[in-house]
C-alpha cells in the first residue's frame, strides 16, 4: 500500500489529476498543516530545475491558475473566506512559495535582483547576569551557567531556573535580538517565550517577588499561586495574574500595547484605568493617551508567532513589514505612496521558517514590488 507521502508526490508530479486524486488531496489538506505538501513540492521542483526542465505544461497551468486565484482574491481585504476550503488556501500558499520561481520564467516581468539568501530567525539570545556579565545563547547550546549560588541550565532554545537565588534584589535579563526568540522556565514553574527584538528582566528570588519587566513581545504560562500574583510591567502598564496563560505585544515601534488572555484571568492596569480580561479577550492600550479598549481576540493571529507562523488576518502592509524586519533582521524603506501602503491588507498564513526571498515572492503576488539589497528591503510600489 502506498504511503500518504508517496501518493502526494505522485499527484504533484503527474501531468493529469483525476477526480479521485483531487478528492484525496482535498481530504489530505484538510487534516494537515501542509508541511508535507511543501516539502514534496520543493523536492519535485528542485528535481526539474536540476534537470534543466520544466514541469509538464498541464501541471504548470493548473498551478498557475490557482496562484492567479490567490492574486485575484487580493482585491478583497480579507482572504478568510477560503477558510471553509482550507485545502485550497493551503495549496495556494504553498504553490505561491514553491512554484513561483519556476513559473515566473514563463512571465515577461523580471524579478527584482536580490542578494544572498536571508534565512529566517531562530533560537538565540543574550543573558545578562546579576553581576553585569553577558552570556550568548544559541540554538545548539547546552551548558550550565553559574551565577552566585545558582546554576542555570541551558538546553538549546530554553533556559531553566530550577531553584530560587538567595539574593533578594538580584535580577537577570534575557534579550532576544532581531531574528531571535527564546524560552525561559522560572523556579516556580512559570514559563515565558520571547519573540524577536524583546527583553525580559526578572528576579532570581521568586519567593518574595514575581514581578518581571517586559519590552517587546512574550507569551506567558504562569504557575498558580493564590498568595502571590505574577506581575508583568510594560512601561507604566501592569498585568497582574494568579495563574493563567496570556500574550503581551509591546514593541516600541507599535502604537498600542496588546494584552491577550488565553486561559484564566488577568487584570490590566494603567494609571487610573484598569480592565479584567476573560479568556479570548484582548485589551488594547494607547500609551500616549492612556485609553484602553477591550475586545474579542483572534487567538490564532495572536499566537501565530509562537506556533511558527505569520498570521496575516486582515494585516496591513506596514504591520507585516515590521514583523519581517524583526524576524529577518532587515531594514525597511518605503518609497511607495503612503496612501497605497496604508490600505494594502493581507489574509492567509505563511510559515516563519521560509527564507526571506520566498516571502518576497508572495509579496510580489500581492502586488507589492520591492527590492532587497544586502539587508535593506525597499518597497517601490503597491498595486491593488
Amino acid at each position: 500500500m502506498k504511503s500518504d507521502q508517496q501518493r502526494l508526490k505522485e499527484i504533484l508530479s503527474s501531468p493529469h489529476r483525476s477526480a479521485e486524486d483531487e478528492q484525496w488531496l482535498r481530504s489530505y489538506l484538510e487534516s494537515t498543516d501542509a508541511t508535507e505538501l511543501r516539502e514534496q513540492a520543493a523536492d519535485i521542483f528542485q528535481e526539474n530545475l536540476q534537470l534543466g526542465s520544466r514541469l509538464p505544461q498541464d501541471t504548470s497551468r493548473r498551478m498557475w491558475e490557482k496562484i492567479q486565484q490567490r492574486v485575484d482574491a487580493r482585491k478583497t481585504p480579507v482572504l478568510r473566506h477560503y477558510r471553509k476550503y482550507r485545502w485550497l488556501a493551503a495549496a495556494v500558499l504553498v504553490l505561491a512559495a514553491i512554484a513561483y520561481p519556476l513559473l515566473r520564467k514563463q512571465q515577461s516581468k523580471p524579478m527584482a535582483a536580490v542578494t544572498s539568501t536571508i534565512k529566517p530567525g531562530g533560537n538565540k539570545a543574550v543573558l545578562t547576569l546579576a553581576d553585569g556579565s553577558k552570556v550568548t545563547l544559541t540554538d545548539t547550546g547546552s551548558q550550565v551557567i553559574k551565577t552566585g549560588t545558582m546554576a542555570i541550565q541551558q538546553n538549546q532554545g530554553e533556559l531553566q531556573y530550577e531553584s530560587p537565588g538567595n539574593e533578594a534584589n538580584a535580577f537577570n535579563e534575557l534579550t532576544t535580538p532581531r531574528g531571535g526568540m527564546f524560552q525561559v522556565s522560572f523556579p516556580d514553574g512559570s514559563r515565558a517565550w520571547l519573540n524577536a527584538a524583546s527583553s525580559l528582566k526578572y528576579p532570581l528570588n521568586f519567593k518574595d517577588n514575581r514581578t518581571v519587566i517586559l519590552n517587546g513581545q512574550a507569551y506567558f504560562e504562569i504557575a498558580p499561586n493564590a498568595k502571590q500574583p505574577f506581575i508583568v510591567k510594560v512601561g507604566e502598564m501592569e498585568v497582574r495574574v494568579l495563574g493563567t496563560s496570556f500574550d503581551i505585544m509591546a514593541y516600541n515601534d507599535e502604537q498600542v500595547v496588546n494584552t491577550t488572555l488565553i486561559e484564566g484571568a488577568v487584570k490590566v492596569l494603567q494609571g487610573g484605568t484598569s480592565a479584567i480580561l476573560q479568556p479570548g479577550q484582548q485589551s488594547t492600550l494607547n500609551p500616549a493617551t492612556g485609553k484602553m479598549d477591550v475586545q474579542a481576540a483572534n487567538l490564532e493571529n495572536v499566537l501565530a508567532w509562537r506556533n511558527g507562523k505569520f498570521e496575516l488576518e486582515n494585516t496591513d502592509l506596514p504591520t507585516f513589514l515590521r514583523q519581517l524586519a524583526r524576524w529577518y533582521d532587515i531594514e525597511i524603506a518605503i518609497e511607495a505612496p503612503a496612501n497605497e501602503v496604508a490600505v494594502k491588507k493581507f489574509g492567509g498564513q505563511i510559515g516563519r521558517d521560509m527564507d526571506l526571498q520566498d516571502v518576497l515572492k508572495i509579496l510580489d503576488l500581492y502586488g507589492v514590488e520591492c527590492k532587497l539589497e544586502n539587508r535593506k528591503l525597499t518597497v517601490f510600489s503597491v498595486h491593488s
